[in-house]
C-alpha cells in the first residue's frame, strides 16, 4: 500500500526568501559588478572630458530718486524692467560684442574660424542678465525691480571676470548717456518749440503795434476821449453860432448909427450916440459884478466875463486911437464937415465883417471836425472788432507760452538732475570677481546620476541573468519542479582548491571594491570640494547637532 505525499497548503501571496536572494547575489556578482563599474568609469571620463565653465556676475542696484518728486520730477518716467531691457538691447549690439571679442580674445582661434553671426549668437548665449524685484502688496503687479545682476560664462576665470566688469561698465555708462540724452531732448524740443512761440508773440505784437498806427484815430481807449472833443466842438460850434448871430445884430445896429451919424441926428442930450460896443461892455460888467457876487475869481465863468470885457476895451481902445488918427489927419468925410463918429462907426463895422467872416471859418472848420470826429466814433466798434481778434490771438499764444516756458523750467532742472546724478541710478552694489568654481559641469549631479545609473544597470543585467538561467540550485526549486520533497538532501561539499578559489575571489572583489571607493574619494577630492574641508564642515554640523540636542 502506497502512501500518498499530503503537500502543504500554499500560502496566500509570495514569501521572500532572503537566502536565496543572498546566493543569487553571490552567483551574479560578477554580472553586476561588470556593467557597474563600465558605467561609473563612462561617468567619471565625460566628467574628466567636459571643459569647466566658470562665470562671474556683478549685481547693480536701481537706486530711487534722492530728491523728493514733488520738488523735482524727473523726464525719465519708464519701468526700470522696461529700461533695463532696452538697456540690455543697446548694451548688446553687434558692434559692442564683437569689441569685446576682440578686446579680451574670448574665442581664441575660433574668432577667424567661425562666422560673426556664429560669433554674435554664442556671445549672446553666453552672456545672462537676472532681475532682481520685491513684492509690494503682496500681488505680482505690486513687484518692483530693485536690482539685477549681469554674467558672462566662460571657459577661462580670467577672461568670465574681465567680460562681466566690461559688460557692467557699459550698462551704467549706456544708463547714464540715455537718461542725460532723454532730459537734453526734452529741453531742446521745449525750447525750440518756446522760441516758436516767441516768434509768434513778436509777429501778433508787431501785427497789433502796426493796426493801433494804421487806425491811431480811432483807437478803442480814445473813444471817451474822441466823445468829450465831440461835446466840445459841437459846443464850440453853438457858440460861434451865437456869437455870429450877435455880430449881426451888431453890425446891423452900427449900420443904423452910421446912417444916422452920416445925417446929423444925435441923441437927445447932444451927445454922439453911445456904441454898441459901449453897450456890450457895459451889460458884460454888470454881469460880472452879479457872477462875483455867487462865484469864485477861479471860476471858469468869471474868467470867461473878464477875457470878454479885456477884448471888448481892447477893441474899444484900437476904434478909438483910429478915429483920433483920422481927426489929427484931417482926412474929410463925404461931407464938408468932418465927423469922427462916422469914421469911429465904420471901424466897427469892418472889425465886426472881419469877426463875422472868422468866426464863419471857424464854424466851418468845427462842423468839418464835427464831422470827423463822428466818423471816428463809428469806426471805432470795428477797429475795435479786429483789435480784439489780435489781442485773443496774443493771449491765447500768450498761454502757450507761459506753459511751455514753465515746463521748459521744469525740464531744465531734470536736466540738471540727470547730470547731477540725483535721479533714479544704477549703483554697481558687488563688481564682477574672478570666480574660483565652475559652475559648469555639475560634476557632482552627473557622478551621482552615472552611479545611480551604473548601479541599476548592474541589478538589472544581474536580475535578467539570473532569469535566464533556468538550472536547479536548491532543494526548494526541486521540490518546486517535482511537486514532491526530496527523500534526503546533500549539502555541498567544498573542496580544499575550491575554498582557496573562494577567498581568492573574495579578495579581489574587495580589492575592486576598495579601489571604486578610492576612486570615488578622489573624484569628490578633485572635482567637488577636498576632502578635508567636507570633513570640516561635516564636523562642524555634527557639533550644531550636538549643541541643539543637548
Amino acid at each position: 500500500m502506497t502512501q500518498e505525499y499530503a503537500f502543504p497548503e500554499e500560502e496566500s501571496g509570495p514569501s521572500l526568501d532572503i537566502g536565496r536572494i543572498l546566493s543569487a547575489a553571490k552567483r551574479r556578482f560578477l554580472f553586476f559588478l561588470i556593467p557597474f563599474v563600465l558605467i561609473l568609469i563612462g561617468s567619471v571620463t565625460v566628467i574628466l572630458i567636459l571643459p569647466p565653465k566658470y562665470e562671474s556676475s556683478g549685481t547693480i542696484l536701481v537706486e530711487t530718486q534722492q530728491i523728493p518728486t514733488e520738488l523735482v520730477q524727473s523726464t525719465v518716467t519708464s519701468d526700470p524692467n522696461q529700461r533695463i531691457t532696452i538697456l540690455k538691447q543697446r548694451v548688446m549690439t553687434r558692434q559692442n560684442l564683437l569689441n569685446i571679442i576682440d578686446k579680451y580674445n574670448v574665442f581664441g582661434k575660433d574668432r577667424q574660424l567661425l562666422p560673426v553671426s556664429k560669433l554674435v549668437q554664442q556671445m549672446q548665449n553666453q552672456i545672462s542678465i537676472d532681475v532682481i524685484t520685491s513684492d509690494v502688496g503682496g500681488s505680482r503687479r505690486g513687484t518692483t525691480t530693485i536690482a539685477f545682476t549681469v554674467a558672462f560664462e566662460h571657459k577661462s576665470p580670467q577672461i568670465a571676470a574681465d567680460v562681466a566688469n566690461e559688460l557692467v561698465t557699459l550698462f551704467l555708462s549706456e544708463n547714464v548717456r540715455t537718461r542725460t540724452e532723454r532730459a537734453s531732448e526734452t529741453t531742446a524740443f521745449l525750447n525750440n518749440e518756446t522760441q516758436k512761440l516767441r516768434d509768434q508773440l513778436t509777429e501778433i505784437e508787431n501785427k497789433i503795434v502796426a493796426y493801433k498806427q494804421e487806425h491811431g484815430d480811432a483807437l478803442p481807449e480814445h473813444l471817451d476821449l474822441r466823445q468829450k472833443m465831440l461835446e466840445r466842438t459841437e459846443t464850440e460850434e453853438r457858440d460861434l453860432a451865437r456869437d455870429i448871430q450877435s455880430l449881426e445884430e451888431e453890425k446891423r445896429y452900427l449900420q443904423i448909427e452910421l446912417t444916422s451919424a452920416r445925417s446929423g441926428r444925435t441923441t437927445s442930450s447932444g451927445a454922439p450916440a453911445e456904441s454898441e460896443l459901449q453897450k456890450n461892455i457895459e451889460t458884460l460888467k454888470k454881469s460880472l459884478l452879479d457872477a462875483s457876487t455867487r462865484l469864485t475869481d477861479n471860476h471858469p465863468t468869471i474868467i470867461a466875463l473878464k477875457k470878454r470885457i479885456a477884448a471888448l476895451e481892447k477893441e474899444q481902445a484900437a476904434e478909438d486911437a483910429k478915429a483920433a488918427d483920422a481927426e489929427a489927419s484931417g482926412k474929410p468925410e463925404t461931407g464938408s464937415t468932418y465927423n469922427p463918429l462916422v469914421e469911429k462907426l465904420q471901424i466897427r463895422i469892418d472889425a465886426t465883417n472881419k469877426k463875422i467872416a472868422a468866426s464863419r471859418q471857424q464854424m466851418e472848420a468845427a462842423k468839418k471836425k464835427v464831422a470827423e470826429l463822428e466818423a471816428i466814433i463809428l469806426e471805432i466798434p470795428q477797429v475795435e472788432r479786429g483789435l480784439s481778434v489780435l489781442n485773443r490771438n496774443y493771449q491765447e499764444v500768450l498761454e502757450k507760452f507761459n506753459s511751455l516756458e514753465a515746463k521748459q523750467a521744469q525740464a531744465q532742472l531734470s536736466q540738471n538732475l540727470e547730470e547731477g546724478k540725483k535721479a533714479e541710478r544704477f549703483v554697481l552694489l558687488e563688481p564682477p570677481i574672478v570666480p574660483s568654481d565652475p559652475v559648469s559641469p555639475n560634476r557632482v549631479k552627473i557622478l551621482g546620476f552615472g552611479g545611480f545609473l551604473a548601479f541599476a544597470a548592474g541589478v538589472g543585467f544581474a536580475v535578467l541573468i539570473e532569469l535566464i538561467d533556468r538550472r536547479i540550485r536548491s532543494s526548494s526549486e526541486l521540490e518546486a519542479v517535482l511537486k514532491h520533497p526530496p527523500i534526503v538532501s546533500i549539502p555541498y561539499i567544498h573542496t580544499p582548491r575550491e575554498t582557496d578559489k573562494n577567498r581568492y575571489r573574495l579578495l579581489i572583489y574587495a580589492g575592486i571594491a576598495i579601489v571604486i571607493l578610492i576612486v570615488l574619494l578622489a573624484a569628490v577630492h578633485f572635482l567637488y570640494q577636498p576632502l578635508d574641508t567636507l570633513f570640516y564642515r561635516a564636523w562642524v554640523a555634527i557639533d550644531k547637532l550636538k549643541a541643539s540636542l543637548f
